[in-house]
């Protein structure tokens, strides 16, 4: 693990002012630094070895003082600006991260728990306040004060510049040492961090299925035990950086205690003056200060490492759904026909395609359903017209115009789609009806009618601007109606829905299958499912069979 990703650097500008800032700052805190020590053995020189008085020496005082505020003051402003530097940089790569992942949609990330998401893009980048507010200054410190003070100590004393050069190495020796450590200790608790976010995500989602089962006892022992493992790990690596801190607190005594030495040996013998040996023997803790402080940090800044490379990763994954270099109008789906040429859709890891070179012919305004036995293609199909895949191989035509040279944005500005496992956004309902706002009260009203969900907003304590939430529960049936008029109150030319039916009780699955024969003619509509009910309404059914390619049914 790099002490400095240089990913952060490009990714957040931020991160690059404040690094200029910070180097300045140790530029001025050096020379605070020599200034003191200089002060400091200017006093002790008058004083002990020419009896000056107090009022003789009230300069060299002043200065003292002045340096030690003056470094106070540099020190709190290096902590607040990486506090305030950590917060921007969180938020720009949560931003970009959330864009990745919701425009973009990265090949991959379908397959990565939710949980393991959140931990990286939340509560991973939270960590990344130690690592600029006291790792990343100590770093900068430690490649700017010990050069500086190295060069005034070798103007002054050769010998002892010797020695400190010599010595130096020793801090980052065993700071590499015990850093690998940590590394391994840090990446293995949040792999275990990531675990138990994911697992409680999914527990807290099936909650209800697993008190009806009365397995709520054993899935919160799991969770207790995945939480121990993460208390384990997270003191095993706070024992290592304690651990890191004995030991380089004792290479910097030791190189420290070596040129006390040297330079008591030699001004015993006179061969050095007491004011700069008293100030060489004051500036080596500082010398060594702020590498022993960096190496002593990077255990607490490792944590927001590994999260950062996490979610550089993820920024670093293609995208699912190429964009054209240069993209074409969208045709109007209203009045031109779909044409399915040859398309197959491999997923990576599965040995045979999920669709194998299908075609098929949808003239606008036709109602057509896809019919075949579960993993034939059929939502596999219904995300390559909603652009949310590319096709292995294959195309889509509209018009003769190839979908995927069109902005998928300007393609799905067309489609509307009922998911099979519908979601509400939290908030007021008719925000989640409308996203946009784009629609009055008179359509959306009219789209709850048609989709059999008026006695649903009826029931709410507030109709329309009913907050959705713990305490307005709805049941799978009436979400599925809702979602079922947000699709129809969007009125775009071509409608998806994938088994609009599945997992409902007959009553709600009678009220949707009602509301589909009331769509308005002239819009193009591809269903799948297994429901009769909803092949009988279709003008078409094609089956996808085995040999994944469809077959036409009058």
């Amino acid at each position: 693990m790099r002490p400095l990703d240089p990913r952060l650097l490009r990714e957040a500008p931020v991160a690059r002012r404040f690094l200029l800032c910070a180097g300045l700052c140790g530029l001025l805190d050096a020379g605070a630094a020599i200034a003191q020590a200089v002060a400091l053995g200017l006093i002790v020189s008058e004083v002990f070895l020419h009896h000056r008085p107090v009022t003789a020496i009230r300069g060299e005082l002043a200065v003292l003082v002045g340096a030690a505020v003056f470094r106070a003051l540099i020190a709190w402003a290096l902590e607040a600006g990486g506090r305030l530097t950590a917060l921007r940089v969180a938020g720009e790569l949560r931003g970009k991260l959330l864009a990745h992942l919701l425009a973009a949609r990265p090949a991959g990330v379908a397959d990565t728990p939710a949980g393991e998401l959140a931990a990286a893009a939340v509560t991973g980048l939270d960590a990344l306040d130690p690592y600029f507010a006291r790792f990343l200054p100590q770093l900068v410190l430690s490649a700017v004060v010990p050069v500086v003070i190295l060069g005034w100590v070798a103007w002054h004393d050769a010998t002892s510049a010797i020695v400190m050069a010599l010595t130096l190495p020793l801090i980052p020796i065993f700071g590499i040492l015990v850093g690998k450590a940590t590394e391994v200790r840090t990446l293995k608790r949040f792999r275990t961090l990531s675990l138990l976010s994911g697992y409680f995500l999914d527990v807290v989602r099936g909650l209800t299925t697993l008190r009806a089962f009365g397995r709520g006892q054993a899935q919160g022992e799991t969770i207790a035990a995945v939480a121990d493992a993460y208390r384990r790990e997270t003191m095993g690596t706070l024992r290592v950086g304690f651990l890191s801190a004995l030991v380089l607190e004792l290479a910097a005594t030791l190189s420290t205690a070596v040129i006390a030495v040297e330079i008591g040996l030699r001004l015993d013998s006179g061969g050095v003056a007491l004011a700069p040996a008293f100030a060489i023997l004051v500036l080596a803790p500082e010398y060594y200060g702020p590498i022993r402080g960096a190496a002593a940090q990077f255990h607490a800044s490792a944590d927001g490492l590994a999260a950062a490379d996490r979610v550089f990763t993820l920024l670093g994954l293609e995208p699912e759904v190429r964009r054209p270099d240069h993209p074409l109008p969208a045709p109007d789906l209203a009045h031109v026909p779909l044409h399915l040429d040859g398309l197959t859709l491999r997923y990576p890891g599965r040995a045979h395609p999920a669709l194998d070179g299908v075609s098929a012919l949808i003239e606008p305004g036709e109602t057509v359903a896809l019919a075949g036995p579960s993993g034939s293609g059929k939502t596999s199909l219904l995300a390559l017209l909603l652009r949310l895949r590319d096709p292995s191989s294959g195309r889509i035509l509209a018009d003769d115009v190839d979908a995927a040279l069109v902005e998928p944005e300007a393609w799905r500005a067309q489609l509307s789609w009922l998911p099979q496992r519908p979601r509400l956004a939290p908030g007021r309902l008719r925000d989640a009806l409308t996203p946009d706002g784009e629609l009055g009260d008179q359509e959306l009203w009219a789209a709850l009618e048609q989709a059999a969900a008026l006695p649903i907003v009826a029931a709410l304590p507030q109709g329309l601007d009913t907050t959705l939430g713990e305490r307005t529960p709805l049941s799978a049936g009436e979400i599925r109606r809702l979602a079922l008029a947000r699709a129809l109150a969007a009125r775009r030319p071509l409608l998806l829905l994938d088994e609009p039916t599945t997992h409902l009780d007959n009553e709600s699955a009678t009220a949707v299958v009602r509301a589909l024969a009331q769509l308005p003619r002239g819009q193009t509509v591809i269903v799948a499912t297994h429901d009769e009910r909803l092949l009988s309404l279709c003008d078409r059914v094609v089956e996808l069979g085995a040999s994944r390619s469809l077959e036409a049914v009058a």
